[in-house]
């Protein structure tokens, strides 16, 4: 049978459907079509989870379920339909009184959803008074109490704050306590947890889980982190180039796909129980939708002849579909080239640690440092970093792990000069670095180049892509001379698994990804010595990040290139860190070669952390941790 015979016909009180839907973007070249007849529907007290690559189509259809069109959006068929009311064709009016309300929407980028202007009292407030009609008082002590419920230290002083006085991490749950406290009956979640460490987010995600249990919210989970999916999620539907080639029940996608799309893509997740090496799927993600071939034919290592036609979404046995031509004969999913073992140098080590040498050991040695900030209003003294020595030879990788608010981004902050310490040295071959960057010569800001997390803080909105990656090249590259600039940037395009095309584009024409990695060239084109991540690969679907990581890892073997990285996901750490420190409220709580902290921890942080990693094989477990 096909998704034809499986069309959404039937409306159920609370139900949030599209059925059929195809969705088309239209422009002076003309229109491109990125949604091709695609049912799903959200039910009260389940979780439907929604993951693909970058451009698969995955934003476009959360926001076209809200009935949100931007502009040249236009419905090419099917419809979108809540409570029998068709939100596709909604007039604003009417989508004002369902919007908030009755469906909230947490965008992934928390810039978006909380105005930098109010305190963080003023948005609980205006939101509560509006769509429940409390008093300010109620108001008041309600989103108190969300915020507790997300864990945001102190919840009385914090609504006093703006929301940049909380770190990424803490402003996410922050706007996430903001669309839960209207206690909706449909959620929108896109990327929710990407900015939080795994102890937060394990928390935040049993709370939406208990809360589409208890409260029946019907809930949309977009997430490139398949196996959280599979862990919180009842469904989980995989798209590609702006169509659904596999759904059925989260764990059993998770556990045996039916589509090489879908096992290529938890092959790229990252574990902390494997060493084996990452690999992103080769190839660029289509941009559209596929006109009578299979979309990912020409990625597929499986491809054959008969892949050249109009695959249907045939519905199996199970409550599964896939959208194959192979599905009779498809074999058990290989990766496409298996490479040799890793080197030392390209692997995390099992030996000692080389980071506990002197500082004449290592290009950059951390010595006590400690970073000190004074608290918003009282002045009072807040330690962020407390006496942290650490030392990264040439050529290794250094990974930092922690909850929000432990004090690694600071940490980096203060090596790339960014951050003044208020005590301690950091050095940089055998020399004292000046405490900010602007003290720096040109030839030290060079070598000691940082990546954010969030790459919208960092693009000029103004200028193009070409634009953005140029300006490396004219501050630190004066080799390359300006008529053969292009062909440089083009390179690095490439090395990022972006197509050249996009070099005369704006930021906003790009994915979340693809601007990441954006930002990752661009640090790159100054061919540094010592690269800073912080969070890099957290916006990035799996294959993208299993890219970038493979993409480091080449890097650190040919140019001997130096990197620190801090992130959350303890899979990335084992996949690309030789050493890791575990910090906590500014302190080490445990350092040594990552392999073996993440196998044998010492530490009851440590310990914690581990646990709070989510697996399918033990999703009653992880989801009865309590919420």
């Amino acid at each position: 049978m096909t998704a034809q015979a499986a069309r959404v016909t039937a409306q159920r009180d609370g139900d949030l459907a599209a059925d059929g839907l195809s969705v088309g973007y239209r422009s002076r070249e003309g229109l491109t079509q990125v949604l091709a007849d695609v049912s799903v529907r959200l039910r009260p007290g389940r979780i439907l989870g929604l993951a693909g690559e970058s451009g698969s189509g995955k934003s476009t259809l959360a926001l076209s379920l809200l009935g949100y069109r931007v502009a040249g959006q236009e419905t090419l068929a099917g419809r979108v339909a809540f409570d029998g009311q068709d939100l596709d064709r909604a007039s604003i009016k009417e989508l004002r009184k369902v919007w908030g309300a009755r469906l909230a929407y947490l965008p992934q980028d928390t810039a978006t959803s909380l105005n930098p202007a109010l305190t963080v009292q003023r948005h609980f407030v205006e939101v509560l008074r509006r769509h429940r009609g409390l008093d300010t008082a109620t108001a008041v002590q309600r989103s108190a109490e969300w915020l507790g419920r997300v864990e945001i230290p102190e919840p009385e002083t914090a609504l006093h704050k703006y929301p940049h006085q909380f770190s990424g991490g803490q402003q996410q749950r922050v706007a996430l306590a903001l669309a839960l406290s209207v206690e909706p009956e449909v959620l929108i979640l896109d990327e929710p947890t990407t900015g939080l460490d795994v102890v937060t987010q394990a928390h935040v995600n049993r709370l939406i889980v208990a809360l589409a249990r208890d409260a029946g919210i019907a809930a949309l989970y977009v997430s490139h982190n398949l196996a959280l999916l599979a862990t919180v999620c009842d469904e989980l539907a995989i798209m590609y180039a702006g169509q659904v080639v596999e759904q059925g029940v989260a764990a059993e996608v998770y556990a045996a796909p039916r589509h090489p799309y879908t096992a290529a893509l938890i092959g790229a997740v990252p574990t902390i129980a494997s060493d084996r090496p990452l690999h992103g799927i080769p190839g660029i993600p289509r941009p559209s939708v596929p006109v009578h071939v299979c979309g990912f034919a020409e990625r597929c290592h499986l491809r054959q002849a008969a892949c050249d036609v109009d695959v249907p979404l045939v519905i199996l046995p199970g409550d599964r579909a896939a959208r194959c031509v192979r599905l009779d004969d498809l074999p058990p999913f290989v990766p496409a080239a298996e490479p040799a073992p890793a080197t030392a140098a390209a692997r995390p080590a099992e030996g000692p640690a080389p980071a506990a040498g002197t500082a004449g050991d290592a290009i950059l040695a951390v010595d006590g440092v400690g970073v000190v900030f004074a608290r918003p209003g009282s002045g009072e003294p807040f330690v962020a970093v407390d006496d942290v020595s650490v030392r990264v030879p040439a050529g290794r990788a250094l990974g930092i792990a922690g909850e929000s608010g432990s004090g690694k981004s600071t940490l980096l902050r203060a090596i790339a000069g960014l951050v003044r310490p208020s005590s301690g040295t950091i050095t940089y071959r055998g020399a004292a670095l000046p405490g900010l960057a602007g003290e720096r010569p040109v030839a030290l800001r060079r070598a000691i180049q940082i990546v954010f997390q969030n790459p919208d803080a960092t693009l000029n909105p103004r200028h193009t892509v070409y634009q953005s990656l140029e300006r490396p090249l004219k501050l630190f590259r004066p080799d390359i001379a300006r008529r053969d600039r292009r062909d440089a940037v083009a390179a690095m395009m490439r090395q990022v698994r972006l197509s050249p095309d996009l070099l005369d584009r704006f930021p906003r024409h790009l994915s979340g990804g693809q601007r990441q990695r954006i930002a990752i060239g661009r640090a790159l084109l100054a061919e540094p010595e010592v690269l800073l991540c912080d969070e890099v690969t957290s916006a990035l679907d799996v294959s993208v990040q299993a890219s970038i990581l493979e993409l480091l890892v080449g890097l650190r073997a040919e140019r001997e290139l130096t990197v620190v990285f801090v992130t959350h996901d303890l899979g990335v750490l084992r996949a690309v860190a030789d050493e890791a420190i575990i910090l906590q409220h500014g302190v080490i709580r445990e350092a040594g070669p990552t392999t073996r902290l993440l196998r044998a921890p010492a530490h009851p942080y440590t310990m914690e952390l581990i646990a709070a990693v989510p697996n399918p094989e033990r999703a009653a477990e992880f989801l009865g941790g309590g919420s």
